[in-house]
């Protein structure tokens, strides 16, 4: 004679099929979130609310790690990019960002100022600009970009991105000149140099090879450490969206303080 399981079996059922459930809602939002393009939001970012469980808390700390171990590319040629800070530095920090995003503004703005007088002028960090277009209703921020590689053939870059960043409305090409005069560009020179376009093909590549690094957001961040040559870099770890300075402080301290073999995987599993 058969004989139905026991009410307890029925409820330890019901409870571990709740449990996968909820864990597959889970990871179907983390998902969709690392789909938004240009959030300020890191694909392998983990924010654990208070109310979750340590099991939940691994679960999320594994998936931040496969998301961030998804890319090749483990090498960056960064000899003609704009860069501030010693090239003896121990580290390098290479920022990905938009002009027209908000949220890389407010890094500009709020975090980068205790960056560069943390790790910048104390020499322990160069610090990398890789600018792109990932957003398609970006529709100024190829301009700008190319804009501002014209400004670093003057030694202008920083004064020039931080006249974008603080007039972001305003970055139309109509306007570039204005901000190139305010920087005190050599106009004709600036004007000759975007009429040649020779940056376009620049900033179509940089934004491919964003994409190539599984950058779904910006502003995003990669440490590395420099090769022999001092024109290549070697990725060691990465950070994304917007942080404040203790984050990069964190990783940076991890980063001296592990040997090189464990630094990326020491980076991804942080974030």
């Amino acid at each position: 004679m058969h004989q139905s399981p026991p009410m307890s079996i029925h409820r330890h059922t019901t409870a571990l099929l709740g449990l996968i459930l909820a864990i597959a809602c889970h990871v179907w939002v983390d998902a969709a979130k690392a789909e938004s393009s240009e959030s300020g939001i890191s694909t392998g970012s983990i924010r654990v609310a208070s109310k979750e469980s340590e099991f939940e808390r691994l679960m999320a700390v594994a998936r931040a790690t496969r998301q961030g171990s998804g890319s090749k590319v483990r090498r960056l040629a960064i000899d003609s990019r704009p860069a501030i800070g010693t090239e003896h530095a121990s580290l390098y920090l290479i920022e990905i960002a938009s002009f027209e995003c908000p949220y890389c503004r407010r890094h500009w703005l709020d975090t980068m100022p205790a960056l560069r007088r943390q790790y910048v002028d104390s020499g322990r960090v160069r610090y990398v600009f890789v600018d792109v277009v990932l957003d398609p209703l970006h529709k100024h921020a190829h301009a700008a970009a190319e804009a501002a590689h014209c400004a670093n053939e003057q030694g202008r870059y920083e004064a020039f991105r931080d006249r974008i960043y603080v007039n972001q409305k305003a970055i139309d090409e109509s306007f570039l000149e204005a901000h190139a005069q305010s920087v005190k560009l050599d106009l004709p020179a600036f004007r000759r140099c975007m009429e040649s376009g020779r940056y376009k093909t620049q900033v179509e590549d940089d934004s491919a090879l964003a994409r190539e690094l599984r950058v779904r957001g910006t502003p995003s961040f990669f440490w590395a450490r420099a090769e022999p040559n001092h024109t290549d870099v070697r990725l060691v770890g990465r950070i994304s969206g917007i942080r404040p300075v203790e984050d990069f402080a964190q990783q940076f301290d991890a980063l001296q303080d592990h040997e090189k073999e464990a630094t990326a995987t020491l980076i991804e599993s942080v974030n």
